[in-house]
């Protein structure tokens, strides 16, 4: 493709999901104490029910509930703890009964210990209506044994490991985490901790671009500062290409010192865009090798942008993750503006008034300006050539829509 082709966002977010394929992780057996964050490789089968019985409720009395049709004062004949095995329910009778004890055979509800009275003789008196189920967790009623647990290509959670070992599953197909070489390009770049010189910039994309792949479960190898030099770029790129996925910040363009695009054709292919979109036009990919290259723009909020809408979900569909539409919300403007040609993605901040959201923008929309980004919690996206008066009603994609 040419250089100079402008792509919609659309168009170049079609073709990576077409030119790169699905899922290149490998699968590895993990215990479920190290398979927090990570992507299940095989769809689990429930092993057995749950519950495993039916278990009470309450701490209270189980019943026959068809005996207490002609009275409600019987006697207590058991007591049966959780985790304790009851004999059969004496007709007439009760059981003393605790939360999460199994029912004694011809049990079939749990009176509350708070709705009932002591009597002598070790005897009590219901004092609520009772029917068959009431305060019972049956057997099979939340899971059955042989039905779908979790899928393929679900992040494991905190509450999808409970899940797990609420059936006794304790190990897991998963795949590894992808391993992500990330170099920052240009010779005016120094590393935070080292006075500046004239003409100087810290290095701030190496820790916004490897905290947010950190954050979204990769793995990170930082390969440092790339100066602008050829021969220098392609040993670097040459040394990244053993890991699953490289990306690089700046050098992308059409300059005289952008040398990654020529790197990366010496090692193996690129496709270079101009995306119709503002932060974030210049942006590349293909392999080094056989190993996908992202080249995203040195700008740190066109790097923010542009891994969000274009290199997150491609690596997410490389981890095996099931792709998960985002949809935008319909928000009101809280600010007048004048799109470019280019389609605008405002960094802004919601607040909820009047039963109405609203979206303000940061005062100060640079592509450098990652301050920007630190005050939003999504973009605002305005259309090319668009103009928004306040109080028109915008899409907003938080920034926690791209989780998974």
């Amino acid at each position: 493709m040419s250089v100079n082709h402008l792509l919609t966002v659309e168009e170049a977010q079609a073709q990576l999901r077409s030119d790169i394929p699905n899922t290149q992780a490998r699968i590895i057996s993990t215990d479920l104490e190290q398979s927090e964050g990570k992507v299940l490789a095989q769809g689990l089968i429930c092993p057995i029910d749950l519950p495993t019985a039916d278990l009470s409720m309450m701490d209270g009395y189980a019943v026959d509930s068809a005996d207490t049709i002609t009275t409600n004062i019987f006697p207590v004949t058991q007591r049966i703890a959780a985790g304790n095995t009851a004999t059969a329910l004496i007709k007439g009778s009760v059981a003393r009964i605790f939360t999460g004890a199994m029912l004694p055979e011809g049990a079939n509800a749990v009176v509350m210990q708070e709705d009932t009275t002591q009597l002598s003789d070790n005897r009590i008196q219901c004092t609520s209506i009772i029917h068959s189920g009431l305060n019972v967790r049956r057997l099979g009623s939340e899971l059955t044994q042989g039905q779908s647990l979790l899928t393929g290509g679900t992040r494991l959670t905190p509450a999808a490991l409970s899940l797990c070992a609420s059936v006794g599953i304790h190990q897991l197909s998963t795949f590894r985490p992808l391993n992500i070489a990330l170099l920052t390009t240009g010779s005016e770049l120094v590393n935070p901790g080292h006075p500046l010189q004239t003409g100087q910039t810290y290095n701030s994309n190496q820790y916004l671009l490897g905290a947010l792949l950190r954050e979204h479960g990769f793995e990170v190898t930082a390969m440092g500062i790339v100066a602008d030099n050829l021969q220098s770029t392609i040993d670097t790129l040459r040394t990244a290409a053993q890991y699953d996925v490289i990306i690089s910040t700046g050098g992308v363009s059409v300059g005289e010192e952008d040398h990654v695009r020529h790197a990366v054709q010496t090692l193996g292919h690129i496709d270079a865009w101009r995306v119709k979109m503002k932060p974030g036009k210049p942006f590349a990919y293909g392999k080094v090798g056989e190993i996908p290259f992202f080249g995203l723009p040195g700008n740190p909020v066109s790097a923010f942008s542009t891994f969000h809408l274009f290199v997150l979900p491609t690596l997410q569909r490389l981890q095996g993750l099931k792709e998960r539409p985002i949809t935008p919300l319909p928000v009101m403007a809280e600010f007048d503006f004048n799109a470019s040609p280019r389609r605008e993605y405002l960094r802004a901040r919601l607040v909820a008034e009047d039963q109405q959201l609203k979206a303000t923008i940061f005062s100060n929309q640079n592509s450098s300006v990652i301050a920007s980004v630190q005050w939003a919690d999504g973009f605002a996206v305005i259309q090319e050539d668009k103009r928004v008066h306040s109080g028109d009603i915008i899409p907003f994609i938080p920034f926690s829509a791209f989780k998974q």
